[in-house]
């Protein structure tokens, strides 16, 4: 058996790449196949032989019935009982009764209605003598009128016996034809050895058809468990091969997809960790050199002192910026602190937010108009929400050239509000929109430098809006503008 070790959240995780056979799917699928078809052929066998053993015999049963019936009337009507006490009539009836047994294989008896034998085929055999009487059960159920017969299976011996009617309906005897079956239970042992026979063939058979479907069936599912194993040891570019249309390529579909956005947060992580690095380095390598640059002069002027002192907290402004925006992304991305959402007048948030920008804005000459539709009032984190509009119009107004236009449009349908930020900057290339929420991403990082720009804010927004259940969508045509639409729930 083979072990799968690797690191997890800070702990060694071991993962077993084999079960027992008895755990396996591919064991309790062809179990449950041969089980269901070992029930099936039995339960088929064992109505099949009952079905055949009951025709035979019911067969038999009326063929001998009818004979029955035709001997007793024979015998009521030529013999008649009022003359069975005399010698020369029983030797008649005796006589009939021989002929008759030789030509059916059958023993005959007639018995009075005092339960008395008056004749019997087999009479030389010393199994039964005329006189003696006879207490059978079908004997007794012919003398008072219901004809039946009893299977005998340990002798194979069939029992028959039919009622004798005199002129007036009245019973006078009985009828007793003694078959032997044997025969018939010999060709059931026969058809019973060829059906088990067959049973057995077509038994196993199945065991191998099943053990062959269930290796196709079950064989999706271990290629499937194979990659997932090594997706687990850190190999996230494989992908489940999909060969069918089942459930089973459902399954590679959605561990594939899995797979492509674990690789994508993997590729994110590995990102994000090089760009803090780089973004943190920078500032530090500058605050280094004009360290150092100040302690090489030791007769340097109080005006070159105060400049590298004036560009040292320039830096340290910039890394406080930086350690903010990623604290505010760790809060927003930590789900379990939830959002404070409350009524809010979505009108009265914006206009405080352009409010606050308008001094950015007069820097540059840029008008900064505000567009009400309607009143809107959103369930919402007023703090949160407002970080991420104020993201959009700062960015609009930072790459917005001097006496530029951004627009602020508030409105709403029925089920959320719609705030639109339009300005009329540089644009954003086609081929960088989708890359503009990505964590310390700029389109063009030395005009971000001179900005300010961390590259955090739009990853903020978009977390923002996200935790909120909305959406954040942006159009952007180079030197036209941009326009970013936000969309948030009206009521949670």
């Amino acid at each position: 058996m083979t072990l799968n070790t690797f690191l997890q959240n800070g702990e060694w995780v071991t993962i077993s790449d084999k079960l027992p056979w008895y755990r396996s799917i591919r064991f309790k699928l062809a179990f449950s196949y041969i089980g269901l078809s070992v029930l099936l052929l039995v339960t088929f066998l064992f109505i099949i032989l009952n079905s055949i053993e009951s025709y035979y015999l019911d067969s038999r049963i009326n063929e001998v019935r009818t004979e029955a019936v035709i001997m007793a009337n024979y015998v009521a009507g030529v013999h008649g009982f009022d003359n069975l006490e005399q010698a020369a009539a029983q030797q008649r009836l005796q006589n009939s009764v021989f002929r008759r047994s030789d030509a059916l294989s059958m023993r005959i008896l007639v018995i009075n209605d005092g339960v008395r034998i008056i004749a019997d085929s087999n009479e030389g055999t010393q199994l039964m003598r005329v006189g003696q009487t006879i207490f059978l059960p079908e004997v007794l159920s012919a003398l008072d009128g219901d004809d039946t017969h009893r299977l005998i299976r340990d002798r194979y011996v069939l029992n028959v016996a039919a009622s004798i009617h005199d002129e007036s309906s009245d019973r006078v005897g009985a009828v007793l034809f003694v078959v032997s079956v044997e025969d018939i239970f010999q060709s059931l042992t026969e058809i019973r050895t060829t059906l088990f026979l067959a049973t057995f063939l077509i038994g196993l058979l199945s065991i191998v058809l099943m053990l062959i479907i269930s290796y196709y069936l079950t064989s999706p599912l271990k290629r499937t468990l194979s990659v997932v194993r090594r997706m687990t040891t850190g190999q996230l570019s494989l992908r489940v091969p999909v060969k069918s249309s089942d459930e089973y390529a459902v399954l590679a579909r959605a561990l594939n997809s899995m797979s492509e956005k674990l690789e994508q947060v993997d590729k994110t992580r590995e990102e994000f960790v090089s760009n803090v690095s780089h973004e943190m380095k920078t500032p530090l390598s500058a605050i280094k050199v004009l360290s150092e640059s100040i302690l090489l002069q030791e007769t340097a002027p109080e005006e070159m002192y105060r400049e590298f002192l004036q560009d040292i907290t320039q830096e340290v402004d910039r890394m406080t910026n930086i350690t903010n925006d990623l604290l505010a992304l760790v809060k927003i991305d930590r789900r379990d602190q939830g959002l404070n959402l409350a009524q809010t007048d979505l009108n009265q948030l914006v206009e405080d937010i352009l409010k606050r920008l308008s001094p950015l804005a007069e820097q540059k000459k840029i008008v900064l108009l505000y567009e009400a539709m309607r009143q809107v009032l959103v369930d919402a984190d007023d703090i949160k929400l407002s970080l991420a509009i104020s993201n959009i119009v700062e960015n609009g107004i930072k790459y917005t050239p001097n006496g530029g236009t951004v627009r602020v449009i508030i409105d709403s349908d029925f089920q959320a509000a719609i705030i639109t930020i339009q300005d009329t900057g540089i644009g954003i290339p086609q081929e960088e929109q989708d890359k503009i929420f990505t964590r310390f991403y700029r389109v063009d990082k030395t005009r971000d430098r001179e900005t300010g720009g961390t590259g955090l804010g739009l990853a903020i927004t978009r977390s923002t809006v996200l935790l909120h259940n909305g959406s954040v969508n942006v159009s952007s045509k180079e030197d036209e503008g941009t326009t970013f639409t936000v969309r948030i729930p009206l009521r949670r």
